[in-house]
């Protein structure tokens, strides 16, 4: 009886752990840094717009390309579909292509973040497919805001909004506000919205437009509005921090599942922590829902609409 073991092409690690996810490092380039290489690189030879290549090669700008902002949002929702992607690639099956865009001799994804997530946390080995994107890189960015919003994990109300805000700063592909809203998900009203800002900040005295370019759609409203940000202190910054560490400790407490599993309970929770906090909630996340606030709204005033044929 030959009791010899079969060598496989790719050894996968014996089981895939939440504690094994990784992130693949991301470049930092803009978008600007990226046409300036393609630019420098001129016409690049052609090869089939669908094949295998190895990892080394394939690069992220989550700047340009990853609109849903960064993996620090939706951590456990994002966390757990790398998990269960790279617990299908231990079947040794490839996942779906990547879309990529060739930047010299280099390749960056416009689609599948998630995807090269879940083969470095699998320790895959073998060659990853890709399809290559034939446009430019305007087009790349807008095929990454609509595959985005088409995925299967969604994207959340701040990162349509933030996706919203760099159109609007750009002008990119100068699409109109009902394509932005096809794409972001945000009203053709909060687009128009946006633009008015935009341009009324634009002429406004005193305001570098390189700064301007930098502004999150939060800060942009508080500059329309007339409130100063506070001087150098980077406050957005501090606060994203002290959240993380909240993260951290929910999470080394193995608190996540309990607080998504029942969200009327977890309501109830926070409610008795302390009375004021569901009311301080509600203010702290109406720039990012204000239509999913008025809608809950009209839905209280008028629930027999829920029962309307």
């Amino acid at each position: 009886m030959n009791t010899k073991k079969t060598q496989l092409p790719w050894e996968p690690k014996a089981r895939v752990r939440r504690a094994d996810i990784k992130y693949p490092s991301d470049s930092g380039k803009t978008a600007e840094q990226l046409q300036a290489e393609i630019d420098q690189s001129g016409p690049t030879t052609p090869e089939p717009q669908r094949r295998t290549v190895p990892r080394g090669v394939l690069h992220l700008a989550e700047d340009v390309f990853q609109w849903r902002g960064s993996y620090q949002r939706d951590q456990w929702t994002r966390a757990d579909h790398i998990y269960t992607l790279a617990k299908a690639l231990q079947e040794g099956d490839p996942l779906d292509p990547l879309l990529v865009m060739p930047v010299g001799k280099d390749l960056y994804v416009i689609d599948g973040h998630h995807r090269l997530a879940a083969y470095d946390t699998a320790g895959w080995t073998k060659g990853i497919p890709v399809s290559v994107f034939e446009g430019n890189l305007t087009e790349a960015r807008v095929r990454a805001l609509s595959s985005n919003v088409k995925d299967k994990l969604p994207m959340t109300a701040h990162a349509k909004s933030a996706a919203a805000w760099t159109i609007t700063k750009e002008d990119l592909g100068s699409l109109t506000a009902e394509q932005v809203r096809r794409l972001t998900g945000v009203s053709v009203r909060q687009v128009r919205f946006m633009r008015k800002v935009w341009r009324e900040l634009k002429a406004k005295e005193g305001i570098e437009l390189d700064d301007l370019r930098r502004t999150t759609w939060k800060t942009a409203r508080d500059l329309w509005e007339g409130r100063e940000p506070d001087g150098d202190f980077d406050q957005e910054g501090w606060k994203a921090r002290k959240a993380q560490e909240v993260v951290d400790l929910i999470t080394r407490h193995n608190l996540t599942t309990g607080l998504l599993q029942d969200f009327e309970v977890t309501a109830l929770a926070l409610q008795m922590l302390n009375e004021r906090l569901p009311a301080a909630l509600i203010e702290q996340w109406a720039t990012d829902h204000q239509e999913l606030i008025s809608d809950l709204a009209a839905r209280i005033a008028n629930p027999e609409d829920d029962f309307a044929f």
